[in-house]
C-alpha cells in the first residue's frame, strides 16, 4: 500500500515539474516581463507588417512590445494636429525611459530580410529631455517593397504596351536613325581631310592667339613704360591736388574782391563815372581804327604806285635816275656851288 503511494507521489511530483517546465517555457518564448512598463504612442501611415505583440528593441536591446495597433481612419488628431491612420501603442519598460529622448527615431524593420518584423527606436541625442509617458511621436513608415514591385510591374506593362502597340513607329525610328548615323558616318569619311585641316587650323588660331595674348601683355600690361606714365600721372596728379588747395584760396580772395569793387561801383554816381569812362574809351578805340584804316589805306595807295611818293618809291626809272645822281654827286660835289 505504501509502495503504491510512493509511485504516486512521484508521478504527482514529475506532472508538477513538467508543468513548471512548460510554465516557464512558455513564460520565456512569449517574452512576458515582470518588468514595470509605460506607454508610448506612434503614429504611422503604413507599419508594413508589423502586428500586436512585436517586440520593442532600444539599440538592439529587446525593452517591451507592441501592446496594440488602432486604426484611426485618417482623422486629425486634436492632440497632435496631424492626419493619422494607424497608431501603436508601445509598453516599454520603465528602466529604460532616461534613454528615450524627444528627437528618437521610431521605425519598422525586420530581423535579417526574411526575418520577424519588430519595432526598433534609436535612442536619439543625451542634449534633449527623455520623452515622457503618454507621448504621440510620428514613426518612420517601412519601405513598401511590394508598392515599389507594383508600381514597377505597372510601368513595365505600360512600356510594353506601348512598344507592342506602335512597334511599327518605332522600327520606323529605328531605321530612321541608323539611316541618319549612315549617312552621317558618309560626311564624315568624305571630309575627314577637310575636318583634320579644321582642326589644325584651330590649333594654329589657338597658338597665334596665346602668342598675341603673350606678346600684348608684354606691351601694354608689363611694360615698364606704360608703368612710368602710370606712376608720372599719378604723381602730377597728386601734385595738382596738392596744388589745388592754394589756388582755391587765391580764387576766393580774387571773387571777394571783385564783391568789393562791384559794392564800391553800386553806387549810381559811381557807375554814371565808369560809363563816362567806357564811353571815352570807345570814342578812343573808335578814331585809333580810322586812323589805322586811313594810314592802311595811304599805305595801299603808295604800293600802287599813286602820287608823288607812289611813283618815287614804287617806280624803278625814278630809282635809278636819284641812286645815278646820287654816285655822281658823290664823284663830284663841285656840282652843288658851280651851275652851268
Amino acid at each position: 500500500m505504501a509502495k503504491e503511494k510512493s509511485i504516486e507521489v512521484k508521478v504527482g511530483v514529475l506532472i508538477l515539474t513538467a508543468l513548471g517546465i512548460l510554465a516557464a517555457f512558455v513564460l520565456i518564448m512569449g517574452g512576458i516581463s515582470f518588468q514595470k512598463t509605460y506607454a508610448i504612442f506612434v503614429d504611422f501611415d503604413n507599419p508594413g507588417g508589423l502586428q500586436s505583440g512585436a517586440p520593442v528593441r532600444v539599440a538592439g536591446v529587446k525593452v517591451g512590445k507592441v501592446a496594440e495597433l488602432q486604426f484611426m481612419g485618417g482623422k486629425v488628431d486634436p492632440k497632435t494636429r496631424r492626419r493619422t491612420l494607424v497608431r501603436a501603442k508601445l509598453d516599454i519598460e520603465a528602466r529604460v525611459k532616461d534613454s528615450v529622448h524627444e528627437d528618437a527615431d521610431f521605425y519598422v524593420t525586420t530581423q535579417g530580410v526574411l526575418g520577424e518584423q519588430f519595432l526598433a527606436v534609436d535612442p536619439g541625442s543625451a542634449q534633449k529631455p527623455a520623452l515622457p509617458e503618454g507621448a504621440i511621436v510620428k514613426g518612420i513608415d517601412p519601405p513598401r517593397l511590394d508598392l515599389f514591385l507594383a508600381k514597377a510591374y505597372e510601368l513595365l506593362d505600360t512600356t510594353m504596351n506601348g512598344i507592342r502597340n506602335n512597334r511599327e513607329l518605332i522600327s520606323d525610328i529605328a531605321t530612321n536613325t541608323a539611316s541618319l548615323l549612315k549617312g552621317m558616318n558618309g560626311v564624315l569619311s568624305e571630309n575627314r581631310e577637310r575636318i583634320n585641316r579644321t582642326i589644325a587650323n584651330l590649333e594654329t588660331l589657338t597658338a597665334e592667339a596665346t602668342t598675341l595674348t603673350t606678346h600684348a601683355r608684354g606691351q601694354y600690361v608689363d611694360n615698364p613704360k606704360i608703368a612710368r606714365t602710370i606712376d608720372t600721372i599719378d604723381r602730377l596728379s597728386g601734385e595738382l591736388l596738392k596744388d589745388s588747395g592754394p589756388l582755391l584760396k587765391d580764387a576766393r580772395e580774387s571773387l571777394a574782391n571783385l564783391n568789393r569793387a562791384s559794392k564800391l561801383v553800386g553806387g549810381e554816381e559811381e557807375q554814371a563815372k565808369l560809363k563816362k569812362v567806357v564811353d571815352d574809351v570807345a570814342q578812343l578805340a573808335a578814331h585809333a581804327n580810322a586812323t589805322a584804316t586811313d594810314a592802311q589805306s595811304i599805305v595801299q595807295h603808295i604800293k600802287k604806285g599813286n602820287g608823288t611818293i607812289g611813283g618815287l618809291v614804287m617806280d624803278e626809272a625814278i630809282y635809278d635816275d636819284v641812286q645815278e645822281m646820287v654816285r655822281d654827286l658823290k664823284h663830284n660835289p663841285w656840282k652843288f656851288l658851280w651851275r652851268e
